[in-house]
């Protein structure tokens, strides 16, 4: 029985009651005061009910409301995912380009921006479900030892670059990214 119906069965029955309180008062009671009396009555009580049906009718639209910000805010999440997503593989785009450019300053420069978001990107949870460990752990781990051996080639100019195995996790990095991305889509039309 919904609420509606209740109030109605409420109104009703209280309506009712004050007609049967009026018919059953002693004839000399019947006076005009006593009638308007219990018309006011009735009249209370069908407010009181309105008033509660109203009350719940919000109720009902505050968690109507709640539940679509709720549904809303995980779509805005999901597309801010996106987007950081296709960002990221950007970056990987310029550190491919600074690489073949030899600006190697530059590739430090965008590889340790890139390791900050890499960082948050492990920590996440959101994230962390969407990639395999392993295969995240390995790519990270190439990452790292690119940005190292970057870093230790600048300031000691020993050893030679091999750009060839660079570009190749640097392309594994964003493929990654665009499968996280890929999976993400998926994800938002399945639900």
């Amino acid at each position: 029985m919904t609420n509606r119906t209740k109030a109605t069965y409420a109104i009703i029955t209280a309506i009712f009651i004050c007609i049967l309180l009026y018919l059953f008062l002693p004839k000399n009671d019947k006076t005009f005061i006593n009638t308007l009396g219990i018309i006011g009555c009735i009249l209370s009580l069908v407010g009181l009910v309105l008033a509660y049906i109203q009350i719940l009718s919000i109720k009902q639209i505050a968690e109507d409301t709640k539940m679509k910000i709720t549904e809303n805010i995980t779509l805005n999440n999901n597309i801010l995912m996106l987007s950081d997503l296709a960002r990221k593989a950007e970056i990987v785009g310029e550190i491919q380009g600074y690489l073949r450019d030899d600006k190697i300053e530059m590739c430090i420069l965008r590889m340790r921006d890139l390791k900050v978001i890499l960082n948050t990107i492990k920590n996440q949870e959101r994230y962390r479900s969407l990639v395999a460990k392993k295969e995240f752990r390995t790519i990270f781990e190439n990452f790292n030892l690119d940005l190292t051996n970057f870093q230790t080639h600048k300031f000691t100019a020993k050893g030679k670059i091999d750009k060839a195995i660079i570009s190749t996790h640097l392309e594994d990095l964003s493929t990654l990214f665009l499968s996280v991305e890929v999976q993400l889509k998926n994800q938002n039309h399945d639900s």
